[in-house]
Parts: structure tokens; sequence; C-alpha cells
């Protein structure tokens, strides 16, 4: 599995018009085969960021995306709209059966400091 995370700040006198061109792309994304989740969250501290939480199911999937035509409209459209530096992170989730990623995601772990595991 494949998890991209990117927050995007935009101009506040733009902010509703990116929004509603980012939640397009999400819709045509989640169409898309091999998309697990694409999510859209305006960050609570600073809400003329706009992050958006991709999980594709592996790097061909998120190759078929980077080719797509909604993709492309997105990214000739949302240039006048930044207000700042995007930023833009991949992780790649493997596990030791691969067939087990692919059909559930993926377990997260967090270990605190006494020792406590949260799943």
């Amino acid at each position: 599995m494949v998890i991209v995370k990117g927050l995007i700040p935009v101009r506040d006198d733009l902010r509703d018009d990116a929004l509603a061109l980012i939640q397009t792309l999400a819709r045509e994304a989640r169409l898309e085969d091999g998309c697990v989740s694409y999510e859209v969250y305006v960050q609570a501290d600073s809400p003329r960021v706009i992050m958006l939480w991709q999980q594709w199911r592996n790097l061909d999937a998120l190759e078929r995306h980077f080719d797509s035509d909604h993709l492309d409209d997105f990214l000739d459209r949302i240039p006048d709209m930044i207000d700042g530096e995007v930023h833009s992170l991949r992780f790649d989730v493997t596990g030791e059966d691969e067939e087990e990623i692919d059909d559930a995601p993926p377990r997260l772990d967090v270990v605190l400091g006494d020792d406590t595991v949260l799943h």
C-alpha cells in the first residue's frame, strides 16, 4: 500500500474555490482502480491549509492516478489558488504477507511511554 499526505496552503479569498476543486479531484480519484481512500481535511489550527490523505493499493495505481485527466485539470487550475509552499510525503507500507496488505488496511501500533499499545 502507498500512502500520500499532501498539505496545500491556499489563499484566504479563494479557500472555498480551492476546497471545491480539491473535493472534485477526490471524488474522481475515489473511482480509480487501486484507490483505497482519498480524504480531504481542513487543518484545524490553520484553516487555509488543506490536507489530502490518499491510500493506494500499490505504486502502479498511484502512477495511473498521476496520468489521469482529472489530476491534470486540477494541476492546471490550483496554482493561482496556492499561497505558500505545498508539502507532500509518500509512505510505502509493506508487510510480510503482501496479500494481507492488499485486502485489508494495515494495522498501526502506537506505543506510548508506559508501553501501552494502541491499535
